[in-house]
């Protein structure tokens, strides 16, 4: 397994630029879990302690009691990031939305890798800042349109 999740990994966008040795000790401490659709992959409301990689299928993300999903993750996107830091409360819930397989990397696992490999663990975060600036710029982009919209239909109201 250690063999197919290093060859799994190394196609994952959130860890360009690690070699073979890196990924080979990230793959020792993490596992690979896989789901089917629909399965429930983390519950909102219960304690994140791992940090997932899709690398294979989609994910549905749901907050609240919502029916739809607030976000779909794909093969190269990740959730669960928050772990890195600290273990918290997860915000949301996430199912398999298809076939899924999934790198699961333990917060334990995080700590004790920022010990034995600074170097990898700073890879991996300036990944995560990246991706997540990323993130929030396309939210501010939506909210600057909704709130553009919302303006005009005020002023086509009056």
């Amino acid at each position: 397994m250690v063999r197919l999740g290093g060859e799994l990994l190394a196609r994952h966008p959130l860890l360009n630029g690690l070699d073979r040795a890196q990924l080979d000790r990230l793959a020792r401490v993490g596992e690979i879990e896989s789901y089917a659709p629909e399965e429930e992959v983390v519950r909102q409301g219960t304690l994140g302690d791992s940090l997932y990689l899709v690398l294979v299928g989609r994910v549905a993300v749901y907050a609240g009691d919502a029916s739809r999903p607030l976000a779909t993750l794909g093969a190269g996107e990740f959730f669960g990031e928050m772990s890195l830091v600290e273990p918290a409360t997860r915000s949301a819930t996430v199912h398999a939305a298809e076939n899924l397989e999934v790198f699961r990397l333990p917060h334990v696992a995080v700590a004790r890798l920022f010990e034995e490999d600074p170097a990898l663990m700073n890879r991996i975060l300036v990944q995560v800042v990246r991706s997540l600036s990323h993130r929030l710029r396309q939210t501010n982009n939506l909210i600057g349109s909704v709130e553009r919209l919302s303006e005009w239909l005020a002023g086509s109201m009056l």
